[in-house]
């Protein structure tokens, strides 16, 4: 069936596949087309953001994803997580007399929400949607990590800096999407390689600068072989300097647009369409996405095993059956338009924060709980004879938000009740709307925060070659070369930590000339979109 999307006004494709899931975990059809729908659970999601604000319980100034004035009560982590107080106490009966989403909203702005998403952090204040690290700054979306700085998406990696959706690699510095790698720098797209610098697409190499397409290759420099010599004399004249970097960096960029370039990033992916999918069977128009089977629509859910899921972002991990979902997962199953629940829970429909519970409807900030909508307890029989009623009551009352869209049962939240702005998201990270694009959206923008720091190092003053760098310049505030002149969140100006300084000096490197938020997003331009193009194959026309 062809439908129109409730947002953009585009026509979009509804497939007889699609229409037999949808059949089977009993919803209709989406009205918003899979872009969109995308977008809206994205802009729940704050991957990157951090604020310092006081907890609503202990008045203790706190890290946090919220920022100080968003519309909700915010409990630093620990203190959620303890016995200090119960979500139940927030329960309210169903009035019949107001939309479900209205209801909700009132549970959104009034359920505490906690401060972080951390797990087993050891020295790692400056970190969000983390578990299991240690002495780790500015790391974000990351697992079982050590010693890394300025990291995103990153698993079971030690010592990386600058790096970006990298699995099982040490000593990487400004490099993405790399796989089981050792002293990966400036470098994409590469596995299980050694000592390589400016390197894309190479597997099983070793000793190469500036090279593309390479496998079992060693000691070879813009694709050609060279002595161990040669090699290592001119490597040291690459890092004599900044600008010599970034000169050679550009020469790279039109090096690379000589190779054939694969149409997707895969690897064992059968019956699949999309980019960035592994280890897949029967995964259709998704991005980013290992171990998983049957899903269709999916984004960033690269941890094991996703199986018969439609329209899910982030997570995974033993995850079925998950649909109109964000950041869910950990043995999860029949979750439906939910966002940040796992630990086992199965059966939740617009719940928020639920841990290890089931048959849940509406709620927010439940553990281990069973039976329960809008917070408040009911028996096996009273909760399946209020859920059908309810829904009956969604469809017949739906909520119209100030864009004239229509929520009945089967849309994911509206954008406007979420507790971040769009530049907060994750969708800010894959689709770059300006502010009026965001308020048209439905959602928030928040203004670049005015500094009142004295900045030390002007762009034009930072010393270009790490030789020339003390401890003195951990005393600095550098200014970035962007001067807030981009739509990167800029910063404006930045400061070099202890461990960042002897990273630097160990592997040779010069100092960065671009705050941590522009360095993200210049890095980010290496990822592909994600969108999918028709084209015509270039191998002879086949």
């Amino acid at each position: 069936m062809t439908q129109t999307c409730q947002n953009c006004k585009k026509e979009f494709v509804i497939e007889q596949e699609d229409l037999n899931f949808y059949e089977r975990i009993k919803v209709p059809p989406p009205t918003w087309c899979p872009e969109c729908r995308m977008i809206r659970r994205m802009i729940w999601r704050n991957e990157k953001t951090l604020y310092k604000r006081m907890c609503s319980a202990t008045n203790k100034e706190i890290f946090s994803m919220f920022r100080p004035d968003a519309p909700v009560v915010v409990y630093d982590r620990d203190y959620w997580w303890s016995d200090n107080w119960d979500p139940m106490n927030y329960g309210k009966d169903y009035d019949f007399k107001k939309t479900f989403f209205e209801q909700f909203k009132e549970l959104i702005q009034t359920v505490p929400w906690p401060s972080r998403s951390v797990n087993d952090i050891i020295n790692s204040d400056y970190c969000m949607n983390a578990g299991n690290v240690k002495n780790c700054y500015l790391v974000f979306d990351a697992d079982m990590c050590e010693n890394c700085y300025y990291c995103t998406n990153i698993t079971s990696s030690r010592d990386c800096v600058d790096c970006m959706n990298v699995r099982f690699c040490e000593l990487c510095y400004e490099s993405v999407t790399l796989r089981n790698c050792y002293k990966g720098f400036f470098s994409s797209d590469c596995e299980q390689c050694n000592d390589i610098y400016f390197c894309h697409n190479c597997i099983n190499c070793s000793n190469c600068i500036g090279c593309v397409n390479l496998k079992n290759k060693q000691y070879h420099i813009f694709n050609k072989p060279c002595s161990k010599e040669e090699y290592n004399n001119y490597l040291n004249k690459l890092f004599n300097n900044y600008n010599s970097i970034i000169e050679f960096k550009n020469n790279f960029e039109t090096f690379k647009l000589k190779f054939i370039h694969k149409y997707r990033h895969d690897r064992q992916a059968i019956n699949c369409s999309g980019d960035y999918i592994y280890n897949s069977k029967n995964v259709l128009n998704s991005y980013m996405v290992s171990n998983g089977e049957n899903c269709r629509y999916c984004q960033l859910i690269m941890t094991p095993s996703s199986k018969d899921c439609y329209d899910y972002t982030s997570w995974g991990w033993n995850a079925e059956q998950i649909y109109e979902s964000c950041a869910v997962g950990l043995d999860g199953s029949r979750l439906k338009f939910c966002n940040i629940c796992f630990s086992g829970s199965y059966d939740l429909e617009y719940c928020i924060s639920c841990i290890g519970s089931h048959n849940l409807f509406g709620c927010i900030g439940l553990r281990n709980k069973e039976y329960c909508i809008l917070n408040k307890q009911y028996s096996k029989e009273e909760y399946f004879d209020l859920r059908k009623k309810i829904i009956e009551h969604i469809n017949i009352m739906p909520y119209i938000d100030k864009q004239g869209r229509v929520y009945k049962y089967g849309e994911f939240f509206p954008p406007e009740f979420s507790p971040f702005n769009y530049n907060e998201t994750l969708a800010y990270q894959y689709f770059q709307f300006s502010k009026k694009e965001a308020l048209n959206f439905g959602i928030g923008w928040t203004e670049r925060e005015k500094r009142s720091y004295q900045i030390t190092i002007s762009k034009d003053n930072i010393p270009n070659d790490i030789e020339n760098v003390n401890s003195d310049i951990l005393k600095e505030i550098i200014e970035c070369e962007h001067q807030g002149n981009c739509n990167h969140n800029c910063t404006s100006a930045f400061r070099i930590t202890t461990d960042e300084l002897m990273f630097y000096k160990n592997n040779r490197l010069p100092l960065p000339h671009l705050c941590f938020e522009c360095r993200y997003f210049e890095r980010a331009k290496q990822r592909n979109p994600l969108k999918l193009w028709k084209r015509t194959c270039q191998c002879q026309g086949k």
